[in-house]
């Protein structure tokens, strides 16, 4: 699944009340993580188990990778893991190339072109014995959880980064709407006195122009 979207399922509902449709629900429901999540109802035979790749594209959005399995008691956590190692490791090249299905894709687009892929390396392991299984599992698994790790404190870093640019830009938008008020107070201080000064030329004017007129007639 890429995010919350699957991109690909293969198997089949073995019980007739939709308990590994069940698991495998609440496998997805659980929140990412950098490394192993695990799930299993109560009184279920049923284990549900998932492996997560971190991966951050040009535009710095995180893509959280999920890959998940449900299987039951004849196969043991370790081929479990084993399996969905050799999965992620498959799809490397699909995620990174095929842009318009695994990047974008809706819901099911990757169907197509890896579900029988898929159903094959599934019918894999439970031809293999446990040995080879874990004989030929993936050993970078530590270093993906640590490549994990990584991105996502990157991840935190540039959000905390955005965080105090929006802090300093806001106070700079605090001090600048500050700053035009106390200009605008400013320019509407002079402007009243620029008025007090006319008006009193003009009283003056009106004065010097009355005073005559009124001495005359006395």
């Amino acid at each position: 699944a890429r995010d919350d979207v699957i991109l690909v399922e293969t198997g089949e509902e073995v019980t007739q009340d939709n308990t590994i449709t069940n698991v495998a629900k609440g496998l997805m429901k659980k929140k990412p993580t950098p490394g192993w999540e695990f799930h299993k109802p109560r009184r279920s035979n049923f284990y549900g188990l998932k492996f997560h790749v971190y991966d951050t594209e040009e535009e710095g959005r995180m893509i959280v990778w999920q890959f998940g399995c449900v299987y039951d008691k004849t196969l043991s956590q370790d081929q479990a893991q084993s399996f969905l190692e050799k999965i992620a490791t498959l799809t490397e090249n699909y995620r990174k190339d095929d842009f318009y299905n695994w990047r974008h894709g809706d819901l099911l687009a990757a169907q197509e072109s890896f579900a029988n892929i898929l159903l094959h390396h599934m019918h894999e392991v439970a031809s293999k014995g446990r040995l080879a299984m874990v004989n030929d599992k993936v050993e970078h698994a530590k270093e993906i959880m640590a490549e994990n790790i990584a991105k996502i404190l990157e991840r935190d870093e540039k959000l905390e980064q955005m965080s105090e640019k929006a802090t300093k830009l806001e106070e700079m938008s605090h001090h600048f709407k500050k700053r035009a008020k106390q200009v605008k107070r400013w320019h509407q201080w002079q402007n009243a006195k620029y008025g007090m000064a006319v008006g009193t030329a003009v009283t003056a004017g009106v004065a010097v122009v009355a005073v005559p007129p009124l001495i005359a007639l006395l």
